[in-house]
């Protein structure tokens, strides 16, 4: 599996929950496409046949991802538009609210707070802790009335946790809200289970536990709820039958979502690594990142200096740690020098390790080797 990674070669490389590192198969599919785009004219009737076979590829690949069907996937420029796509969609007004987390990435909390703020809508933060305990009480008691949208992660980006989104989608169900889930460290790392969580939207990235090129993302929606979900993002590919007055007939599916012309050489790409991953198969991906996560904690607990941060069962891909008293950018920066690749985090400080089901013994024993000599300094 390693071999087909080309990038683990070249340092220990844990930072997937930025970007994973990625495939040869991948780059060779969009190198091919690069060549076939070259070589032959873009826009004949051909290829565009072609280019909606590759699409379609895609969603059903995507589908296998999240155990649904593709015409229940959208295809997005990121999770952050996926998100998007959702929060406007959700149809805020003056003195509705929306509720999410206090441990959100920018990438979902921005778009809350820009959208609640046009609507004259408010953000109500649930303080979930590290992320590991039940929501369902939690969120009840930050809905209300007037709640249109809970938004919360899969995982959390700060402390790896796999949060409750199950019992948060309870919680807005009983307020009459909709549920949206960030999977942008969940899909590709966790098992994914949209209709039996009870959520209504699931958004994730291509290029990090997916292995995909940047540019490229997805959104899954409950299908009996595309009437609830307006389009405010509309284009060619928002349906067919267009007409010159801007009139068109709305594809009856996700695609709805979709706006404009497709990045087909990172298409391939992402379709490839998708490829790769069913291959090998998910049960196989997610267990092998599970035990190589709990490998590095244990890990790191024998580093003097070197405190773990909680929850310590985490089922991700996340490792969260620190070293009182040092900058996590200083510590970060010191390791990535030595070629040990890490993520460091906002305040309240601390360093993240993503470990996959690609990392092994070596790079976890690298990882602390070098922590330590860091520290020591």
């Amino acid at each position: 599996m390693r071999a087909r990674l080309p990038a683990l070669e070249a340092e220990t490389y844990l930072n997937t929950g930025g970007a994973g590192p990625l495939p040869d198969l991948a780059a060779d599919a969009m190198r091919a496409m690069v060549d076939a785009q070259v070589a032959r004219g873009r826009m004949s009737a051909m290829a565009v046949d072609a280019g909606r076979e590759r699409q379609a590829a895609l969603r059903q690949a995507v589908g296998r991802v999240v155990g649904r069907p593709e015409e229940e996937v959208a295809i997005a420029q990121s999770s952050t538009h996926a998100m998007n796509v959702v929060i406007w969609g959700a149809g805020l007004k003056r003195g509705d609210n929306v509720v999410t987390t206090n441990m959100e990435h920018p990438g979902l909390a921005v778009p809350l707070a820009v959208a609640a703020a046009r609507a004259g809508a408010k953000v109500r933060m649930a303080d979930v802790g590290d992320g590991s305990g039940p929501l369902e009480d939690v969120i009840g008691r930050a809905v209300t009335a007037r709640t249109r949208l809970v938004a919360l992660s899969h995982v959390s980006w700060m402390t790896g946790a796999v949060l409750d989104v199950a019992g948060a989608a309870r919680a807005a169900a009983a307020a009459g809200a909709l549920t949206l889930v960030d999977g942008a460290q969940g899909a590709g790392a966790v098992a994914v289970d949209p209709i039996g969580w009870g959520i209504d939207a699931y958004a994730m990235p291509a290029q990090k536990w997916l292995l995909g090129p940047e540019g490229l993302g997805a959104l899954w929606v409950r299908p009996d709820l595309l009437d609830r979900i307006a389009v405010t993002t509309a284009g060619f590919e928002t349906g067919e039958e267009h007409g010159w007055d801007g009139s068109l007939v709305m594809h009856p599916d996700a695609r709805r979502y979709e706006a404009s012309t497709f990045p087909e050489i990172l298409l391939a790409g992402w379709t490839a690594s998708l490829a790769w991953l069913d291959g090998l198969g998910w049960d196989r991906v997610q267990e092998g990142t599970r035990v190589a996560a709990a490998a590095c904690r244990d890990a790191l607990q024998g580093v003097p200096g070197v405190r773990l941060e909680a929850p310590r069962q985490a089922e991700s891909g996340l490792v969260a740690f620190s070293v009182p008293g040092r900058s996590p950018e200083d510590i970060a920066g010191a390791l990535a020098a030595r070629g040990v690749i890490v993520r460091p985090l906002p305040e309240p400080g601390g360093l993240r390790a993503s470990c996959g089901f690609f990392t092994n013994a070596g790079d976890i024993e690298r990882l602390t080797e070098v922590l330590g000599e860091v520290v020591a300094c």
